[in-house]
């Protein structure tokens, strides 16, 4: 399954967005350069009190369908 790489860091009042649903979907750089865009719904696991902050990996299909995110092991 292809994968992409990113870090990422959104603070509290920002991912708030995220959790109304307000903003649906994100945009990041990946680690090789590509921007890539996933629905905002993946990284609710991940979602602190202080936001969101991590080095992910972003499983998507051959289409460019995003499947699962996961931190990356590690960051």
């Amino acid at each position: 399954m292809p994968s992409a790489q990113f870090s990422i860091r959104i603070d509290a009042r920002e991912i708030e967005k995220y959790y109304r649903g307000q903003a649906r979907s994100v945009v990041v750089k990946a680690t090789n350069g590509l921007k890539i865009q996933f629905p905002a719904n993946l990284l609710l696991p991940y979602i602190s009190h202080d936001g969101v902050k991590g080095h992910f990996i972003l499983n998507y299909d051959e289409r460019g369908k995003a499947q699962s995110l996961h931190r990356s092991p590690d960051a």
